[in-house]
């Protein structure tokens, strides 16, 4: 079977959950599907990216176009080496396409209809046609979580050819030090990184107001008010919006003991996990919530929001909190800070199951169907 997949993503300077997914299925998938001839398009691709995704069933198709890719030069490719399916990891698909190839799409979250004000005009009608076109026209769905699957049966109608399939982990990259060598070479990335030794209260993800960190910030206030050492990191790409956040910490009172690293590397962000005191993601909504994944991975005790994917992911170990009250926030990290050890190793037995060779065979399997 010849499979299109389009990894224009990786493509982009973004760091975020798709990017993460599209890296790790175009890694995997040929591996797992070596029968299959896989056609990888996208305008661009650094040498870097090519190299960890390329194999010997794997077919890079270039074709740099200046905008709106997707819709504008992906279906030439698509008329010109007609691929029987169509994988397409990102919320849509091109108008334009052969009628015959079957299309598989994923939808990672559908926040534009739960938060419209958060996204400028152009993103919100762009999200909600593309989401729509999905919905309606491909042949099969992956939903990320079944709090997702949930939303497009409810916006959308749509239940039949709905699949849930969670993100997977990468334990090569998240997991506990090897040894004490290792745990000392994290602590000293750490402090480099921050120049500082002080205990911290750690978030992974974009700086943008649907991640709540105004009152993730304002949780952090109450605790500091008490202990007079704990630091908060704020460790992600800056998004849109972000000055209601910014504002924040300019009027905490403790401001000089927040810190926002902006976008960071694997290694680094490994040995921050191992560092916190706790993992925070007190987010309004989520489609998934990988970062959850990844900290339990490093061994770290995870504090995250009751609402959309977010218990579904974390399952029971994790503190559970009430993303709209700052007090039931800041509670829940002082519990998670208590009960660090139990978590931790809640955390590592919540994560054995879960792998990116999982979720790549599901997908192939929904492909191959």
């Amino acid at each position: 079977m010849k499979i299109g997949f389009d990894v224009s993503d990786l493509a982009s300077n973004r760091a975020d959950g798709t990017t993460r997914y599209t890296m790790e299925l175009a890694k995997r998938l040929p591996k797992l599907g070596r029968q299959h001839e896989w056609l990888y398009f996208c305008p661009s691709l650094s040498k870097e990216i090519e190299q960890e995704i390329t194999a010997s069933n794997v077919k890079i198709l270039r074709s740099p176009w200046p905008k709106y890719w997707t819709q504008c030069r992906l279906p030439w490719e698509l008329y010109r080496y007609r691929p029987d399916r169509l994988f397409m990891p990102i919320q849509q698909l091109p108008i334009w396409r052969p009628k015959r190839m079957q299309t598989i799409a994923v939808i990672h979250d559908l926040a534009v209809h739960k938060f419209p004000r958060q996204f400028t005009y152009k993103d919100w009608l762009l999200l909600h046609i593309f989401s729509a076109q999905v919905s309606q026209q491909a042949t099969k769905i992956i939903a990320v979580s079944k709090a997702t699957a949930a939303d497009i049966a409810r916006y959308y109608g749509r239940t039949k050819n709905v699949v849930v399939v969670g993100h997977g982990l990468d334990k090569d990259k998240f997991r506990l030090p090897r040894d004490t060598h290792e745990a000392e070479d994290g602590r000293d990335v750490v402090r480099q990184r921050f120049d500082n030794s002080q205990p911290y209260i750690l978030y992974v993800g974009q700086i943008q107001p649907r991640k709540n960190l105004v009152r993730l910030i304002n949780a952090f206030d109450l605790i500091a008010a008490e202990n007079k050492t704990c630091q908060l990191i704020l460790a992600g790409s800056h998004g849109w919006m972000r000055k209601s956040i910014d504002d924040a910490i300019n009027e905490s009172p403790v401001k000089e003991r927040i810190q926002q690293l902006g976008r960071v590397d694997d290694h680094t962000l490994r040995a921050l996990y191992w560092g916190a005191a706790v993992f925070v993601l007190p987010s309004l909504y989520e489609g998934f919530g990988m970062p959850i994944l990844e900290a339990m991975s490093c061994g770290c005790p995870v504090v995250t929001s009751d609402n959309s994917s977010l218990p579904e992911v974390a399952g029971d170990a994790a503190i559970l909190v009430k993303a709209t009250e700052v007090s039931n926030i800041k509670q829940g990290i002082l519990e998670a800070m208590e009960r660090r050890e139990a978590l931790r190793q809640k955390g590592l037995e919540r994560i054995k199951d879960i792998s990116w060779e999982s979720t790549a065979a599901q997908t192939l399997a929904i492909i191959e169907d």
